[in-house]
Order: C-alpha cells, then structure tokens, then sequence
C-alpha cells in the first residue's frame, strides 16, 4: 500500500506543480513508506516556503485544547504558521497570501470530533488551491456510526452534516466538504495504491504514529471513537495515565459493579474489566479512580459509539446524583444527555442507526477506493 506522500513527487511533476510555491500542512505522524517525515521528504524535492500546524502542534505533542504558536522549524529554518488558537478561532487569510498551492498531510483518525478535519474545512474556506495527499481511515471505509450533526452543535470539534465515525480517507472527506459546504476552490488529491474500504490500519502493513499526545495505541484510536464522550462527563477518560480511552473512571464508581451491569449488555467486539488508576492530569487528577478498561476482541465487529452510550447510561442509572454532564457533552455527541435515560435510549440508538444508514448512502458518491 502506498499513501499519497508516497507518490507525491511523480504525481505533482505530472501536473507541472513542481515549481509553484508551497505551503505544507503537517505534523510529526506524517510518515512516507520509508520513514521519512512529511516535512523533510517534502522540503528536499519541492519549493516548500511554510509550514502550518494544526492542534497539537507541528510534534503533536501540545496537550488538547492548548493555542499552538508559531515557531521556526529547526530542521528546515522555516517558519511554522499555527493553524489552531483560541479553540480554532477562523484562520488568517494574508498569512496564505504568498504560497500557489497547499499541500495537506495529516494522518486522521475518522472521526467528526478529531480537530484536524475543522481545520481542513477552515482551509478549504479560503478558496486557495489544495492538494490532498490521501492516507487511510485507520477505522475503515465501510462502517459508519452516530448521529449527524445538526448546525446548531457545530464547532471545531464538529462540522455539521457529518456523523461521528464517517467513514472516508480524507480525501474523499475533502470532496464531500466542497459539496456540502458550497466551497468552489480548487480542490485536488493525490490517490492511495491498493487502499481497499474494507481495510482497518492493522492492513497497511505500517506502525502506528501517535497522532496527538492521548492517542498513542491503535485500540485507544477505535474506542476514541465513542469514548470521546466522555470529555463531556465528570468521568475521567484516561487522560493522565498510559491508556486514555481505553480506560476510564472516577473516584465514586465502584468498578466491580459497573463490570457487573455492564457484562450483562451482551456488548460486541470488547470486553470491560475492573481497574483502579490515579490520572497524572485532567479530571481528578491525583484521586484514584476507579472504573473498567476495554479490552477490544475484534476490531471488525466492535462499534464504539453505541458501546459508550449504552456503558454511560448504565453509569448514569447506577450513579444518577454523581454523574454529570457539560455542554461540551452535545457538541460531541450531537444530542443532550437526557437522551441516555432508559426511556429514551434505544430511541437514540436507532435514530443514532438511521442517521448512520443515510450517510452511509450519501458518502457513496464521494468513494475513489473499492471494498
């Protein structure tokens, strides 16, 4: 399998873009098949004049929902333009006004909340001529989950239109966003070879790079998925300890319990066992917690989103004066919290199921890879 870097340089001579002035949007998960950096494969053989950085920064190091700043990149002696401030406040459009062409290279991990896709958007806003160098949706390409977002949740942790795991490289993501959003800016793509829509990351024969400080293992990356959700809870999600979102949290639950209630939802794909942990950072930090810690037995048939909502309604019917929510919650989930009560749940499922079915259709039209 290549990825877009991969082919980038016979692909971009092709259309004689060799010579136009770049600025290349990336970070430190950017890797060629050969393991060579985005930044540094790039900057040797084409005409590179800036770096841009999303959430995270250009090392994707910075902790979530911290401003990136610009810097002068050390290897390269350019500068590093910030992509992501004050919660992803809209980008400078003069700071563009030099560069012919975009190149973006991000690794994603297919999901509506995770920041780099908003700023995609953002780019896309602008009208600048943008090249996609495609990588694969770690989750697939055939199974999409949660509700679509309605434009009353949008923000930076969610475009509207879309639902949580959407089921696109980005790429094809980039294409859909010109539809949806009625944005006319010349768009283009530089293709994965032999990528197929039934491939999880497992199948591209290459490691995983921690794209952000919280997402260092593959099974925390398929468990963001629905587990994100906690962010807008006063459960800990794992930040501050070896194993957010994989495991979870708080110093009122009693582990044992909740792994009772929750071994009886007949979940698929993943099991929960007890855990006591005491988060380094984040919520409740220095208390111990205690809660369950997913163990996933099969990628294929595991579905997060609906995994999380059933395991936080039982939390919420087990402990419903400790639990809270935020604002934050709906903006994640694109529905209020009283949605989780037992009344209301399977409801939310099966519009969450429907939404899921519609764009499932939708996206079709978007494809460039086979199953």
């Amino acid at each position: 399998m290549e990825f877009g870097l991969d082919r980038a340089l016979e692909t971009l001579s092709k259309r004689h873009l060799d010579r136009k002035r770049f600025g290349l949007v990336t970070n430190a998960a950017s890797f060629s098949s050969t393991f060579q950096s985005s930044k540094s494969f790039l900057c040797k053989h084409l005409n590179i004049t800036d770096l841009f950085a999303p959430e995270h920064g250009m090392g994707s190091f910075i902790a979530d929902g911290k401003d990136v700043e610009d810097q002068r990149d050390a290897e390269t002696g350019l500068v590093v333009h910030s992509l992501y401030s004050n919660g992803g406040k809209p980008v400078d459009p003069s700071v563009f006004q030099d560069i012919d062409c975009l190149l973006f290279d991000i690794q994603d991990v297919g999901l509506r909340f995770y920041t780099y896709i908003a700023t995609l958007k953002q780019l896309l806003q602008l009208g600048k001529p943008l090249i996609v160098l495609d990588r694969p949706n770690p989750l697939g390409g055939l199974v999409v989950e949660g509700a679509i977002l309605s434009p009353s949740y949008e923000s930076f942790v969610g475009p509207s239109g879309l639902p949580v795991r959407y089921a696109l490289t980005m790429g094809e993501l980039a294409f859909w966003m010109q539809h949806q959003y009625g944005l006319c800016g010349e768009l283009g793509i530089v293709e994965l070879s032999g990528y197929r829509r039934s491939d999880l990351w497992h199948d591209t024969g290459r490691p995983w790079v921690m794209t952000s400080p919280a997402l260092a293992h593959l099974g925390g990356v398929f468990l963001y998925a629905g587990f994100c959700l906690l962010e807008g809870t006063n459960l800990s999600e794992g930040r501050g300890t070896s194993a957010p979102f994989e495991l979870f949290g708080a110093p009122f639950i009693d582990s044992y319990r909740l792994s009772e209630e929750v071994g009886r939802l007949g979940l698929q794909g993943v099991v929960f066992t007890p855990v006591s942990f005491v988060p380094s950072r984040g919520k409740h930090q220095g208390a111990l917690c205690h809660g369950l810690y997913a163990h996933i037995l099969d990628y294929h048939a595991l579905r997060p989103f609906s995994t999380c909502l059933k395991v936080l309604a039982t939390v919420h019917h087990l402990y419903p004066d400790r639990l809270s929510f935020t604002a934050h919650f709906s903006k994640l989930a694109g529905f209020g919290p009283e949605e989780l009560s037992a009344d209301k749940l399977g409801h939310t499922l099966q519009k969450a199921e429907d939404e899921s079915q519609a764009f499932m259709k939708e996206k079709r039209r978007f494809e460039r890879y086979g199953k």
